[in-house]
């Protein structure tokens, strides 16, 4: 590797050497150290769930990782079944960071390049994060490392041997399209590099060649996971049929999301907004040095032989990937969620990045040496490598905090907050992916509540769901003689349409049967024909599902609603500005958690003003009840001294809570009642509250009110202070 430039082939170092196996031990050790504790955020309840019941996940169905994560889970004797297929996640974590360490080493042979690229790719904030849940990133950053670890091994063989590593590369290039299909976009790349360097260099025979395609062939025989699954039908959580050969090729291409496509959704691509949002993510995540080293080796690259037609071809490779994906990716950035979504796809040109980086190191490195004696040169070695030591070490001070998960139970705790709020022997329809997916992990993996049937609203919408769940369930019962879902009954009410049904069927047929039935967080889109004949009622954080002929009687609501507990807000331990940004599952979680808590008092709210209770006699113990509720959520939200620092909740409920107590106020101070001045308070409190958050502080109604109120009790500007 140390030969001089212009030798065309070198002597390569082995793969075991003792820096390697260091490497691979530290990133192997802190990724295990924050290995999550239980099921984490974003796709991975889908992973977990598949894995454990030899399940068919989301499209393409990610066949190599279910596989290897059941076995897995099958012989780990410790752990949650999440915490299994985490630990699993984090070792190949560990291994994807120590392959990037081998290819800049085995490029340049110099290891504080190694170093540096290494420190930099596995500690970045998007590379952790998703290397210690159960993700299916992890292993594809693992297999386009390894990818461009052949094609070093490639340049730097000797002729005879390069058909043999064009082998090994194809039969590697099978097994990671059985796990991520973004990884064919580096394959078709280094595919097409290496055919073309044999035909040119006449390296390869027809067998040889006829050989390659075998071998990438044979690598997909995971994929008979998918059908055994289906025949099999024992996994409470799987997605399509795959019985027929249209069922599973709808599956692997991805028919049922846009083959091309990253969302379903008809939005168009925004190609320059995409490539810019991807320049700014390469230096938020690995830093500009790390930006401004990868630019460097580009530029002088040409000046080195021994590590030119590398540099190009990897270079080649994440373009052609960025390119394509950028043209592809139909994801709305104004939506901190989304935007999340699309940055985990930038890990695997991220690979490329740092690699680049690491030479960069070395290419800074290079000329310097030829210049200066041997032994100055070897201290100035030294000097770089503690300088990547350092550039690792900060950024792991700088992304530890986010990315240790050991102690994130968050998605648990909500998992386990739904079931909850289930009702016993009953039927919990959910919407949306977190609220899905944790809940249906807890139900089907952890089995708590067994007495409870989840089903995803979304999967409902499948003409597959029923013959693939139908054996799944002990409540939910599928309309009878109706084969598969469909909202165009609600449209096209009266046509003859006897094998659909809509969600009106499926209530009709739970209630006429006595079984309860709520849902979470919202009913389906598009589907707005029960309406007619059902409404729903918050209880906590689900709403049971009633029909209208058998409303609650709102007092009886009100003293229910009560007695139950509201304390299920996560903590701002785990969902704090700085541990979790705005575009992450967990902060989402944390607000829907938080806004749940005052469902129940809002809902009351707007039945009392539907019937202009608060301007009736009759409606006074109402309205007492309704704020005491309003009084019950906020307490359970706020710290002692009344901020909302461990919790979040948008600003309207503080106009609301303001607005319930208004109704209290103006009745006590109509009645002289010499108690009126606590209810003032409230007023006061949350609307100055809700003036300075909503970014409406000239509201002049509000500041009326809170104006008079102050006239009146001169005493509360003086007690607070730190509010007014």
């Amino acid at each position: 590797i140390n030969a001089e430039y212009g030798e065309e082939h070198v002597e390569c170092p082995s793969i075991l050497e003792w820096h390697v196996v260091l490497a691979a031990s530290v990133f192997i050790s802190i990724y295990i150290k924050c290995t999550a504790g239980s099921i984490p955020s974003g796709d991975a309840g889908d992973f977990i769930l598949s894995a454990y019941h030899f399940g068919v996940a989301h499209p393409p169905g990610y066949p190599l990782y279910v596989t290897v994560g059941h076995l897995w889970m099958k012989l780990l004797p410790f752990g949650n079944p999440a915490y299994r297929l985490n630990l699993l996640t984090s070792i190949i974590g560990g291994c994807a960071s120590s392959i990037v360490y081998l290819t800049t080493y085995r490029i340049t042979g110099f290891i504080p390049g190694a170093i540096f690229a290494s420190g930099m790719f596995g500690f970045s904030h998007l590379i952790w994060f998703h290397s210690v849940g159960a993700e299916i990133f992890s292993l594809n950053n693992a297999f386009c490392a390894a990818l461009l670890f052949w094609v070093v091994r490639f340049q730097q063989a000797p002729n005879k041997h390069r058909a043999r590593v064009a082998m090994e590369a194809s039969f590697l290039s099978g097994l990671s399209m059985c796990n991520q299909h973004t990884s064919g976009l580096f394959i078709a790349t280094i595919g097409a590099w290496m055919f073309l360097s044999l035909l040119k260099d006449k390296a390869i025979t027809i067998r040889e060649f006829a050989l390659t395609g075998v071998a990438f062939a044979v690598a997909l025989l995971p994929y008979v996971q998918l059908p055994i699954s289906s025949f099999l039908r024992k996994s409470p959580s799987t997605w399509g049929d795959h019985r027929t050969f249209t069922g599973f090729w709808k599956h692997i291409t991805r028919e049922e999301y846009g083959t091309f496509r990253l969302t379903a959704d008809d939005r168009p691509s925004d190609l320059f907004g995409n490539l810019l949002t991807y320049t700014g993510d390469i230096v938020h995540e690995l830093g500009f040095v790390t930006f401004a080293l990868c630019i460097f080796c580009l530029l002088t690259a040409w000046i080195f032989p021994k590590i030119r037609t590398i540099v190009y071809v990897l270079f080649a490779t994440a373009l052609g990937y960025i390119m394509f994906f950028c043209m592809q990716a139909n994801v709305d950035h104004s939506k901190d969620l989304s935007k999340g979504v699309l940055e985990r796809f930038w890990m695997q040109s991220n690979v490329v990045v740092c690699i680049l980086a690491g030479c960069g190191v070395w290419c800074v490195y290079k000329p310097i040496k030829d210049r200066i004696p041997e032994k100055t040169a070897s201290v100035l070695a030294i000097l770089m490598g503690l300088c990547s030591v350092l550039a690792t070490l900060h950024q792991i001070h700088l992304n530890y905090k986010v990315c240790d998960l050991s102690n994130n139970l968050i998605m648990r705790d909500y998992g386990r907050k739904l079931l909850d709020a289930a009702p016993k022997n009953g039927v919990l329809l959910v919407e949306g992916d977190m609220p899905s997916l944790t809940s249906r992990y807890m139900r089907y993996c952890e089995d708590y509540r067994t007495d409870v049937d989840v089903v995803d609203q979304e999967l409902i919408g499948f003409p597959w769901f029923k013959p693939m769940h139908k054996h799944v369930y002990k409540h939910y019962i599928f309309p009878h003689d109706r084969e598969w879902y469909s909202k165009s009954r609600v449209t096209r009410k009266g046509a003859n349409e006897p094998h659909t049904y809509n969600f009106a069927d499926v209530f009709k047929v739970h209630i006429d049967d006595g079984i309860p039935l709520h849902i979470y967080p919202h009913m389906k889109e598009g589907d707005e024909g029960w309406k007619e004949e059902y409404e729903t009622w918050p209880t906590t954080m689900t709403f049971e599902v009633r029909h209208k002929y058998n409303p609650y009687h709102l007092y009886e609501y009100l003293n229910q609603m009560l007695y139950t507990d509201l304390n299920f807000a996560p903590n701002m331990e785990y969902c704090d500005k700085d541990s979790y940004p705005a575009r992450s599952w967990e902060r989402a979680v944390a607000y829907s958690c938080a806004d749940a808590a005052f469902l129940s008092a809002e809902h009351a709210h707007r039945l009392i003003h539907a019937e202009d209770l608060e301007n009736k006699q009759h409606g006074l113990p109402l309205l007492y009840l309704n704020l005491e509720l309003y009084q019950r959520a906020y307490n359970a939200l706020t710290e002692p001294d009344g901020t909302n620092k461990k919790f979040y909740f948008g600003p309207d409920r503080n106009l609301n809570y303001g607005v319930m107590a208004y109704f209290v106020y103006r009745t006590r101070v109509s009645a002289e009642d010499p108690n009126a001045s606590k209810y003032a308070r409230i007023v006061v409190e949350q609307w100055q509250i809700y003036l300075s958050r909503s970014g409406k502080p000239d509201d002049r109604g509000l500041k009326e009110v809170i104006k008079d109120a102050l006239k009146r009790y001169p005493d509360l500007m003086t007690n607070d202070k730190h509010i007014l």
